[in-house]
């Protein structure tokens, strides 16, 4: 993995909530959901957050459900 990759996957990793809401915003999200005209119920965890815990959970050295969730309720509390 070259430098600035593994400078910018701990910059992920290691910050509080959820960072790749900035990078992928739910306009750009709601927007492929339209196109592909997918359906979902507004929950607790809608589609926006359960793409950006997830993309956070991938690169996260931990890799738990208990520590994606702890970044979607960090920005909260």
């Amino acid at each position: 993995m070259t430098l600035r990759v593994q400078i910018l996957k701990d910059k992920f990793s290691q910050g509080l909530g959820l960072p790749f809401k900035e990078l992928l915003p739910e306009s750009a999200i709601k927007l492929a959901i339209s196109e592909l005209k997918i359906k979902y119920k507004k929950r607790l965890f809608d589609p926006f957050v359960t793409l950006w815990a997830f993309l956070s959970q991938v690169l996260d050295t931990d890799k738990t459900c208990n520590n994606a969730v702890s970044k979607i309720i960090a920005p909260k509390s």
